[in-house]
């Protein structure tokens, strides 16, 4: 079983599917927000956070990688919202989200990492890159980018803006030291990958030169050819 902290937040007069907002942090790892809870046709379901791409398709931000801790976490959250919604709203004694702690039970590098990291060939704004984690092969997180600054390169973790037009992190590492070791990978890795595809840009330009140069040659040899037999 794995160590999850769940506060649910039902909605009082809800206008569509949606009943309920959740935030889940699981062991100590990361935390999760903009969860939702979703009257579905068949009933009560758990939704994880999303973002709509370009094409229109839905994507989940973050999520439960093993399918066990997903069951996990669907279950304690559809279980504290029945609490939750059964109680009058000044009983509920909402809690405040759960914040990035100082401490973690557990030593950084015995965290497992898996980083991967897109570089923007031409970017657009301060957004270079966009990359996605794993932690402990427990939680993902998409939708991190690597932001070009004044001050030098630095990570943002996913975000979601409010109606008041505030933005807040969707999921984010609940440790400070997890947070530095995240953010120090996935700039190394860009670097990384940057320095890769320039690379592979600057050999494809160079193989391209070199192949122009193998037709120059023979064409201007046979414009010899052909120039010293009309002078014939």
């Amino acid at each position: 079983m794995s160590k999850l902290d769940v506060k649910v937040f039902p909605i009082d007069e809800p206008k569509g599917s949606t009943m309920a907002f959740a935030s889940v942090g699981v062991d100590d790892l990361a935390a999760i927000r903009g969860i939702r809870v979703v009257d579905g046709e068949k009933g009560l379901f758990v939704s994880m956070p999303q973002s709509q791409d370009k094409t229109g398709i839905y994507h989940d931000v973050a999520f439960p990688i093993d399918g066990d801790l997903r069951k996990e976490i669907n279950a304690a959250v559809l279980d504290v919202y029945e609490v939750q919604s059964n109680l009058a709203h000044e009983q509920r004694g909402y809690a405040k989200p759960e914040t990035a702690v100082e401490t973690n039970s557990r030593d950084v590098s015995e965290i497992k990492l898996d980083v991967k990291v897109f570089p923007i060939s031409e970017p657009k704004g301060d957004t270079v890159a966009f990359a996605s984690i794993g932690l402990d092969e427990a939680v993902a997180i998409r939708g991190i980018r690597v932001v070009s600054s004044n001050k030098g390169n630095f990570v943002s973790m996913p975000q979601s803006q409010d109606k008041n037009g505030e933005f807040h992190d969707i999921a984010f590492p609940l440790s400070g030291d997890l947070r530095k070791e995240i953010s120090k990978e996935v700039l190394r890795k860009y670097t990384a990958e940057r320095g890769d595809r320039k690379k592979t840009i600057d050999d494809r330009l160079q193989e391209g030169k070199e192949r122009a140069a193998q037709h120059v040659a023979p064409a201007k040899e046979f414009a010899a050819k052909s120039h010293g037999s009309t002078l014939e």
